[in-house]
């Protein structure tokens, strides 16, 4: 069977096909339709022959006399046409960012109660305004109890005891606030002027309840290593 080779190329579409010769222009239509999305009653055809720079408009009732490798031209006549690369007609919803900020079940939120990202550490308490956040968290841990806190990015934990639970001023929500060990911490228990708790310098810090794991957590003896070396 003889078959003529032709690119179809619409505003969205330019691809190579091929076609049976003796396909009729009305068949040809419809096949049109599934490549270039035009229905077959709003298509308006032009060829291009490989000898020719200016289109002609399709007149044949098939497709014999048209030279290979031409190219079909495929326009709209309908005026409410979209073409769909074209995003600006597309209608899409776009939500302020200051709603989805105040969300609570979104990507941005879960980041944000798990120092992740650009919520690492502090950065996450700086974004949260709700003034009963890890209220229930908080509930469970107690001053004076041992604790381990975990150390965003990493495996590793900062073990120390808990010195502060309750509200700041400095951030809304609850925090614990945790004497460590070791000076891993940030401050001496005082922030902004306001003393929640007294210990050494850069051995205290505020968390989030759910950093804190409170059990039986003992001080670590890094000195009784070295002296059996």
């Amino acid at each position: 069977m003889s078959v003529v080779t032709l690119f179809v190329e619409s505003q969205t579409v330019r691809t190579e096909r091929r076609f049976p010769r003796t396909t009729p222009i009305s068949e040809l239509h419809t096949r049109l339709e599934a490549i270039v999305g035009i229905q077959p009653s709003s298509q308006q055809l032009t060829i291009t022959d490989p000898a020719s720079s200016s289109p002609i408009p399709v007149t044949s009732t098939t497709l014999l006399t048209i030279p290979d490798y031409s190219v079909l031209h495929v326009t709209s006549t309908c005026s409410t046409s979209i073409n769909f690369e074209d995003v600006s007609q597309v209608e899409k919803y776009e939500m302020q960012d200051t709603t989805y900020d105040a969300m609570s079940n979104t990507v941005r939120a879960f980041k944000r109660r798990h120092n992740m990202g650009r919520f690492a550490d502090n950065a996450s308490a700086m974004s949260i305004d709700n003034e009963d956040e890890f209220v229930e968290e908080a509930q469970n841990i107690n001053v004076g109890q041992r604790c381990e806190v975990a150390w965003p990015g990493s495996e590793l934990a900062r073990r120390g005891c808990v010195r502060f639970v309750g509200k700041t001023q400095f951030r809304q929500g609850y925090w614990i606030g945790v004497e460590y060990d070791e000076p891993v911490g940030k401050n001496n228990g005082t922030v902004d002027g306001t003393v929640y708790f007294e210990c050494a310098p850069l051995h205290g810090s505020f968390v989030r309840p759910d950093k804190v794991t409170v059990g039986d957590f003992p001080e670590e003896d890094f000195g009784s290593d070295l002296e059996e070396m």
